[in-house]
């Protein structure tokens, strides 16, 4: 890859960080959603599910924020075209808002159907067997850390009040 290929590329990704802590920064039930898969991500660090839960868990988390980040880009979009209200505009925003709630349902039900049986009696993983092969834990920490960053970008650009523009 080109050093000018490789700039485009980092360029796209600091779009998309931009893009979702802005999300963040702005939206309150993007917020909402964040601090959910938090808890949840970290309940799958200390509790004994396995790989196919914890797939099922992140899926369903990454549809929930993605679909509020889309919906997000649509609110802005007929936001820019018309400032009257209109119908379809109408339509436009609330099918996006539906989309989420679907998913965020979606993810409530999975959540449910994952933890119910782990929460009584709790089953906590121990640190050695967090760290084994698959190195679940390790790839879920991971995941926790990202939210931590993200979550402090959209502070940091929340107390700064500053608009973030998402491409280039």
């Amino acid at each position: 890859m080109s050093g000018e290929a490789m700039k485009g590329l980092v360029r796209s990704f600091r779009y998309a960080f931009n893009g979702m802590a802005y999300a963040l920064a702005t939206q309150r039930n993007m917020r909402v959603h964040f601090l959910a898969a938090f808890v949840v991500i970290f309940l799958c660090t200390v509790i004994s599910i396995n790989v196919l839960q914890i797939t099922t868990v992140l899926f369903s988390i990454a549809l929930v924020i993605t679909l509020e980040m889309v919906n997000t880009a649509i609110e802005h979009v007929v936001d820019m075209v018309t400032s009257e209200f209109h119908p379809l505009a109408k339509v436009a925003k609330d099918v996006a808002a539906a989309a989420v709630l679907i998913a965020a349902a979606n993810a409530v039900a999975v959540a449910y159907l994952v933890f119910y049986d782990k929460l009584n009696p709790i089953h906590w993983r121990t640190l050695r067997t967090l760290l084994q092969p698959p190195f679940i834990g390790v790839v879920l920490i991971g995941v926790l850390c990202l939210m931590v960053a993200v979550s402090g970008y959209a502070v940091h650009l929340r107390l700064r009040g500053k608009d973030v523009h998402t491409s280039g």
